[in-house]
């Protein structure tokens, strides 16, 4: 264990000092929070959405759980109920932007071979990149939808429209989807970086796991798809068997004499 929690804190040393890397972990969230805290700061303004109040479609008022709503409230639930899958995308581009930095970067700084050398267990070395990259990216989730919990005291006034937006589908995103995309994210980032040389190209190729979250964003904005508690809990089984699959390829590509002949 001292072994892995030594090349964690080595792990964290070395791509926090990526300025690119740095960015993505602070802005990511950042952008992910003012997005839809600034939609709803204005969807719940009367003066500046007075004229559209009339214009809103019959579907939104009859969504379920809105009965007893005024259009002001109604607008504003729903507005926010399409901005609660945005906190998918951080547990996503996070870790696979730190999983691919992990080993393209150390390939790039020839900092690898000795790594691979060292006296540590393929195993332990997989599990220490592995705990590296998705640590900051479950962190970095949950502080977020913490935050956006927080401020949404301050422009959603209505308790009945809060309650809406931090309901059970958006907390089970956060408490466990969240986390199973880190890990989907993790090892996908692992597996590509282990067999590409640009970390811009890892991180290109490794990013199109967001893919299916930004399908599921744009259905239920569309209509098609109602994200509620059945679609989280179906989402979650998924990843379950998703991750246990991405996990045995990723320890099948993390070959030590394999990546040590690749990127030379």
């Amino acid at each position: 264990m001292n072994k892995i929690t030594t090349l964690i804190l080595k792990e964290w040393a070395d791509v926090f000092r990526n300025r690119y890397v740095l960015y993505i972990v602070v802005l990511m969230p950042l952008i992910m929070i003012l997005i839809p805290v600034i939609m709803l700061g204005v969807g719940g303004n009367q003066d500046l959405m007075s004229n559209d109040l009339d214009e809103i479609p019959p579907a939104i008022l009859e969504q379920p759980g809105f009965e007893g709503l005024t259009p002001l409230e109604a607008m504003q639930a729903f507005m926010g109920m399409q901005f609660n899958l945005f906190f998918l995308i951080v547990p996503l581009a996070i870790p696979m932007t730190i999983a691919t930095y992990s080993i393209v970067g150390e390939k790039r700084d020839r900092s690898l071979e000795p790594l691979l050398a060292a006296p540590i267990t393929t195993s332990q070395l997989l599990a220490g990149k592995a705990i590296a990259a998705a640590g900051p990216g479950i962190i970095t989730a949950w502080l977020s939808a913490l935050v956006y919990g927080l401020a949404l005291f301050v422009v959603v006034p209505s308790p009945a429209v809060r309650a809406l937006l931090l309901n059970a589908p958006f907390l089970i995103s956060v408490l466990v989807i969240a986390p199973l995309l880190t890990v989907l994210a993790t090892t996908v980032g692992l597996s590509v970086s282990s067999r590409v040389n640009d970390p811009r190209v890892a991180e290109q190729l490794g990013m199109i796991v967001i893919v299916p979250v930004l399908g599921l964003i744009f259905a239920q904005i569309a209509g098609v798809v109602a994200y509620n508690v059945q679609t989280a809990l179906i989402s979650a089984a998924v990843l379950v068997v998703a991750d246990l699959a991405l996990l045995y390829v990723a320890v099948r590509l993390f070959q030590r004499e394999t990546i040590l002949t690749r990127w030379k």
